[in-house]
């Protein structure tokens, strides 16, 4: 079990897991064509489920993969950049048309040792492979809700070379937060309801249960019947 404080007496308990949502598209990559493609990947988790952090894992046919940019959209409308066109420009391969390698088969994570930007050889296939960072961090989806439909946008921005998104991969870890234990002892008892009135006189975020930006009945209600219905 982990605590979200959001106060030294208002912590908000969650338990941690990790689940993996891919699709298998085989979706053509419009060649020159900065719109792209957009492939939706559902999360279905509980409403509760709040990212910790997030992978992304994909692989792409592609014979020259300095034309692409790929996107990451989550379902609260926050926009990642994966990849921006390798190569273009870069030490060695100057000039608009990036890196030349062939194929794609890599897991962007903001914990990787290499930019994925900075990753290009004309011998290796796939020309990017295994962990690499974003071009833009991924802690960008930290504390957003996971469910929902994430949109993955990739856009092929040169002629000539067109390819496929294979598969692709969301392997998330979410906190599913329990609200109602404020304390965040594991426990909902008395100390909780103590937290939370000293919370809402207080006017601290954490008794807003409604979310609304008001301190009033409405999440007194809120928060007896999430002390009511448990925790998971």
């Amino acid at each position: 079990m982990k605590q979200v404080c959001l106060l030294p007496l208002l912590c908000l308990a969650s338990l941690a897991q990790a689940d993996d949502f891919c699709v298998v598209p085989n979706a053509p990559i419009p060649d020159n064509n900065a719109s792209g493609i957009t492939i939706p990947i559902e999360v279905v988790l509980g409403a509760g489920e709040v990212i910790d952090s997030i992978e992304v894992n994909l692989d792409i046919a592609h014979p020259w993969v300095g034309d692409l940019v790929i996107s990451l959209r989550s379902p609260d409308g926050t926009t990642v950049t994966l990849l921006d066109r390798p190569g273009v420009p870069s030490v060695g391969f100057p000039g608009p048309f990036g890196c030349g390698g062939r194929d794609l088969d890599a897991v962007f994570s903001d914990g990787a040792g290499v930019l994925g930007e900075d990753v290009c050889s004309f011998d290796a296939q796939p020309v990017i492979a295994g962990a690499v960072v974003p071009t833009q961090p991924l802690s960008a989806f930290v504390g957003q809700s996971a469910a929902g439909m994430w949109e993955l946008t990739l856009s092929d921005r040169s002629a000539y070379d067109t390819g496929v998104l294979l598969e692709a991969c969301l392997i998330t870890t979410t906190s599913s937060v329990c609200s109602p234990d404020l304390n965040g002892d594991g426990m909902l008892d008395f100390f909780d309801i103590s937290a939370f009135l000293s919370g809402f006189t207080a006017m601290d975020p954490a008794a807003d249960f409604t979310g609304d930006g008001q301190y009033d009945f409405f999440d007194v209600s809120a928060f007896l019947g999430a002390f009511g219905a448990g925790c998971p």
